[in-house]
């Protein structure tokens, strides 16, 4: 089940490709955008350059990414750690990818796809639950810019005027 909108972001501590353990208390933006994650999945691999724009064009107006990495990489191998560090430099990421082997996290979210998005206020609220946009195939064809919409309205003082959307992508490779 996931989690409900306006519930409180799980408490995490988890380890990142930059070599550091990334906490919920580590970020101090006004918005958390929370991007469930891994490296092989086609879905997630159209969406990146989108993701590392929306996370260079967000973060100096006080939002912060962090990418999630919770498959299984005993049977994933490419979703392990080492793996994961070179994806992040390739891919120039400027926000924290990490790995949650226990998969406790991704679970508390409750999230069943990647790439799935989750995005909490100040007070690390959950207000938008979903997909990135509509079309991860092209992106010169997105008729609804679900996160981006949703951004701008939480940094505006506004309520999105979608708050969850349907994510679509891989599945959560659990354990």
């Amino acid at each position: 089940m996931a989690l409900e909108i306006h519930a409180s972001c799980p408490a995490f501590d988890l380890p990142g490709t930059d070599d550091k353990h990334h906490t919920l208390d580590s970020f101090g933006e006004e918005l958390l955008v929370v991007i469930v994650s891994c490296n092989h999945c086609p879905y997630v691999v159209a969406y990146e350059p989108r993701i590392v724009a929306l996370a260079r064009e967000y973060g100096p107006k006080s939002v912060a990414f962090l990418a999630v990495n919770a498959n299984d990489a005993t049977r994933y191998p490419d979703d392990g750690m080492q793996p994961m560090k070179a994806r992040a430099r390739e891919r120039g990421f400027s926000f924290p990818y990490v790995r949650d082997d226990s998969q406790a996290f991704v679970r508390a979210l409750g999230a069943r796809f990647t790439p799935e998005v989750f995005v909490f206020d100040r007070a690390r609220k959950l207000r938008y639950h979903g997909r990135i946009d509509d079309n991860h195939r092209d992106p010169a064809r997105v008729t609804s810019h679900d996160l981006k919409d949703a951004l701008d309205a939480l940094l505006a003082g506004s309520s999105p005027a979608v708050a969850q959307t349907t994510a679509f992508g891989c599945s959560v490779k659990w354990k």
